[in-house]
Order: C-alpha cells, then structure tokens, then sequence
C-alpha cells in the first residue's frame, strides 16, 4: 500500500510541473494463490512479445512457439483481468483477424502476503 500512495504523490508531483505521467496499470491480487493462477511465466512472456504494438494471435503463438489455441485461452484470461484487449480487424479478403494490445506501457503486478 506503501508504494500505491508513493507512485500517486510522484504522479501529482510531475502533474503540477506540467510534466506527463507515463500511463500504467497496477494490479493486485489479495491471494498470492489468485496471482499465481493468473501471471504464469508463458503468460508473462505474451505480454513481453506484444510490448507495445498490437501483434494477432497468430504472429503471438509462432513467436512464443506455442499452440495457437493456448494462446488465445492466456489472452482471454489475461483479457478477463484487463491487461489485455483484443480487436477483430479485416484480414484482406480472408476473414478476420484477432489484434492483441497491451493496456499500457507499463505493468505493475504485486501480490501482498
């Protein structure tokens, strides 16, 4: 809780400068059980491979040598907890195609104990 009210009083510090904050996101978890479910180290490196531009599932699963499928279950849960969104785009003639994005720069995740 430390480190939420410090991040907030540095962000406020950089607004009245007139600086821009950097946008994140920070989530917690209450059960460090919940947390494990939730970050895996695969899913930790899906949200590696996308960083900062939005890549489609398929491109994901063959740079992380997974099955596509997988993929798009760690994508829909990582989605489920909003550090993730996904948008269908035309795919030029065939179909569509799914675009995962990040939901910031920056992610902090914590689990407290």
């Amino acid at each position: 809780m430390d480190n939420f009210f410090s991040r907030v009083k540095n962000n406020a510090r950089e607004l009245d400068r007139g600086k821009a904050v950097e946008p994140g996101f920070h989530l917690s978890f209450e059960d460090p059980a919940d947390f494990l479910e939730v970050i895996t180290p695969a899913r930790v490196r899906l949200l590696r491979e996308i960083s900062t531009e939005p890549v489609t599932l398929s491109a994901l699963a063959m740079v992380l040598a997974r099955d596509p499928s997988a993929v798009r279950r760690d994508v829909a849960l990582l989605e489920s907890q909003n550090l993730v969104t996904t948008s269908k785009v035309s795919n030029s003639g065939h179909g569509k195609r799914t675009m995962v994005r990040r939901v910031a720069t920056r992610i902090e995740l914590a689990a407290v104990v």
